[in-house]
């Protein structure tokens, strides 16, 4: 008999690749998967008899916004609780590094989720990551460098086009960043500063990841009135950055956003084929779920962004942006506009999270519900509001329709992402309303939309949750079972999976997940979190 460390017996295996599932018992040591078949008889430090369920490679959330709150709470609870063993973060152009001591308050005010944080010590990537990686996180970890904070650091705040010299200094300092460990570059061009940059920024800033095999993802510039043709421009930058070093291109949270633009989501898929077919590396990412979440602001018009956070207020304070802001969302209303200034109509907008103890009553009731509240104008109540927080307000917009979440879900290009963060139902990370999401996107996909719905089989959710976002970030022993892949592995009860968060009460742990490993290391079983801190920063280098 020889002994390892971990056998996990009488599972019923989905290995992540699609394939059907089958029976086998898994042998684990040193944190790698050795053997998969019938080890009867072998012995282990610890057996996991697995006998009526499920095991799978650990899930991967490719679209991930832990950056701070993964130090906060290094448990991971709402992620690791539903099976995730590796999110990436740094997503939409917002990372948290590198940042100059005097701009630190001015990026966090970028962040775009109202969080507990730990304090800002770090300037650049490399002591991000060793922070990080101090805090020993329950998950494996890898971070994007995002292009906000890489703009910050040449231009800073500015709505202006960068001149070759400055964009010669960006792509310096993105060189560096994945030097020192970024797997990758985020790109938020709806969102301040993305938002102020011009196409020969962002082609050089790829063909630096491209040359470095960095992953790349881009929240395009439009979502609703302009998807199409936000995805062309990012895919026309794409082909011409790929005649000249290999470029595996992500399209961040996929969705046709705003009732008027429902269906396009048809053309969306439709374009992302055709690239695809043509040869350019490219996928996309999606949550499940018909409610997207931002920063309040984040809605507004670049213009109302140049100069930081405090022009911002100044801005929502002056009876001029007012009125003009006003008139963008009525023209919107009559239909002579495609976009609001807001996106959506104000009870259809629900405030998560605030910063102040004034406003401490108003998550989880919808901008309209406040303006009645406060005996105003929806309108007036939203720019107060946001003046009052100085920005600092989190928001869930009811924008999306269920046929295209479901189409875009089912797509064979699509991974899975949850868009969301590390909370928990205690402590600092337990206010306000949280988008569900950041407890419930894997067990609703696997529990709700594949099994329930059957809109794609429990294996094909399992594969748009593992080995597919795992190959789109260049990681070849992660989420797979197989021998010599990295023993990342949920083990859950198919026919009990399902989320149990929601809008009203977001603070639940799913169903059916029965243990978590990390790195061969059981992390969670049954209703326990051990935190044994077995989570690892995954840095660039390691594999590129």
């Amino acid at each position: 008999m020889r002994s390892s460390s971990v056998i996990i017996r009488n599972a019923q295996t989905i290995d992540g690749s699609g394939a059907p599932s089958f029976s086998a018992d898994l042998e684990i040591t040193d944190g790698t998967i050795r053997r998969i078949g019938d080890l009867e008889g072998e012995q282990a430090d610890r057996v996991i008899d697995a006998s009526g369920l499920c095991v799978a490679p650990g899930f991967v959330d490719i679209h991930a916004h832990s950056d701070l709150t993964g130090m906060v709470n290094p448990a991971g609870e709402s992620k690791i609780r539903q099976g995730v063993t590796l999110e990436v973060n740094g997503q939409c152009g917002y990372s948290p590094f590198p940042v100059k001591p005097q701009d630190r308050a001015e990026l966090d005010a970028l962040n775009p989720f109202i969080t507990a944080q730990p304090d800002w010590t770090w300037s650049t990537t490399a002591e991000f990551l060793d922070r990080y990686e101090a805090a020993r996180p329950s998950m494996n970890i890898a971070h994007m460098v995002g292009h906000g904070a890489l703009r910050a650091w040449v231009m800073g705040f500015e709505n202006r086009p960068a001149s070759n010299e400055q964009i010669a200094e960006i792509c310096a300092v993105t060189r560096q960043a994945l030097a020192e460990g970024a797997i990758g570059v985020s790109f938020g061009l709806a969102y301040p500063l993305g938002s102020f940059a011009e196409n020969d920024e962002v082609e050089a800033i790829m063909r630096v990841a491209a040359r470095s095999n960095a992953h790349v993802s881009v929240h395009i510039r439009s979502e609703g009135q302009a998807l199409i043709e936000s995805l062309r421009e990012i895919i026309d930058i794409a082909r011409r950055v790929s005649e000249h070093a290999p470029l595996r291109l992500q399209c961040d949270h996929l969705k046709a956003s705003g009732e008027r633009y429902w269906g396009k989501i048809d053309e969306a898929l439709e374009t992302i084929e055709a690239a695809h077919e043509e040869g350019i590396d490219i996928a996309f990412d999606v949550y499940p779920y018909t409610a997207g979440s931002r920063h309040f602001s984040g809605s507004l018009p670049a213009w109302m962004h140049d100069g930081g956070n405090e022009a911002l207020v100044r801005r929502l304070r002056d009876p001029e942006c007012r009125a003009k802001l006003r008139e963008m969302h009525e023209a919107w209303r009559r239909e002579e506009v495609g976009e609001s200034p807001f996106q959506t109509e104000f009870d259809q907008i629900i405030v998560m999270d605030v910063a102040t103890d004034a406003n401490a009553w108003t998550p989880g009731k919808s901008v309209s519900e406040i303006a009645a509240a406060r005996d105003q104008d929806p309108i007036d109540a939203a720019m107060d509001l946001m003046a009052e927080e100085a920005g600092q307000i989190s928001v869930v917009l009811f924008s999306m329709d269920e046929a295209d979440v479901m189409q875009a879900l089912a797509h064979p290009l699509g991974c899975i992402g949850s868009d969301g963060l590390v909370f928990a139902p205690y402590g600092p990370l337990s206010s306000g309303k949280p988008h569900p999401r950041s407890y419930g996107t894997y067990p609703r996909v696997i529990g709700h939309y594949a099994r329930d719905r059957g809109i794609m089989t429990v294996e094909e959710a399992v594969r748009k949750c593992t080995s597919l976002p795992a190959s789109r970030l260049g990681l070849p022993d992660r989420g797979v079972i197989k021998p010599g892949a990295r023993a990342d592995l949920v083990i859950f009860d198919r026919e009990a999976l399902i989320d149990e968060a929601t809008f009203e009460d977001p603070h639940q742990y799913p169903t059916g997940v029965v243990a978590v490993i990390v790195n061969g290391t059981v992390t969670v079983q049954g209703d326990t979190n051990h935190n044994p801190g077995a989570g690892q920063v995954i840095r660039r280098g390691e594999y590129a």
